[in-house]
């Protein structure tokens, strides 16, 4: 699970460069947005780095409160049908 999910969800999540950095690939820039780990990255350097380009926070925290709730509902939702059956 970790080399097919977290590694490529890792590369792909801004983690080892800021999202502006992908301006020169304006599709994969658009593409990487649907993963929650590119709004925790740019969140953090843009706590730490507040200087560099960065999302707009507003949108990072709009994403993370997003990803939040669509996970907790799906993980519920699934945890409801291992639990009753």
């Amino acid at each position: 699970m970790f080399g097919m999910v977290i590694t490529p969800m890792i590369f792909f999540g801004c983690t080892y460069y800021p999202w502006s950095a992908l301006k020169t690939f304006p599709i994969l820039q658009k593409a990487v947005l649907i993963n929650p780990l590119v709004y925790a990255s740019e969140g953090m350097r843009a706590t730490l780095a507040p200087q560099f380009s960065h999302l707009p926070v507003a949108a990072v925290l709009g994403a993370l409160l997003f990803f939040d709730v669509l996970l907790l509902v799906v993980g519920l939702q699934q945890f409801e049908k291992k639990a009753v059956s």
